[in-house]
């Protein structure tokens, strides 16, 4: 499978890092969550979930190859 393109990343997830961490989330299980999730569906995990802190949020970002299977295509 070739490499995914920054365009090819789609938003799955998105909070404020101070609202996970008041309910005890930490981005590393949100990550782990989806690493799962890629596993499931036969993909390889590292290249199709990405997690991106940055201003105080916490953001899952999955290729469009995982959305596309989670959607059924």
């Amino acid at each position: 499978m070739p490499a995914v393109q920054d365009d090819e990343w789609v938003v799955a997830e998105s909070y404020p890092l101070k609202d996970m961490e008041e309910k005890g989330v930490t981005p590393a299980w949100l990550e782990g969550k989806w690493l799962n999730v890629a596993e499931d569906m036969a993909l390889i995990p590292e290249n199709n979930v990405r997690v991106i802190e940055e201003n105080g949020t916490c953001r899952v970002e999955v290729s469009m190859y995982l959305m596309e299977c989670m959607r059924g295509f």
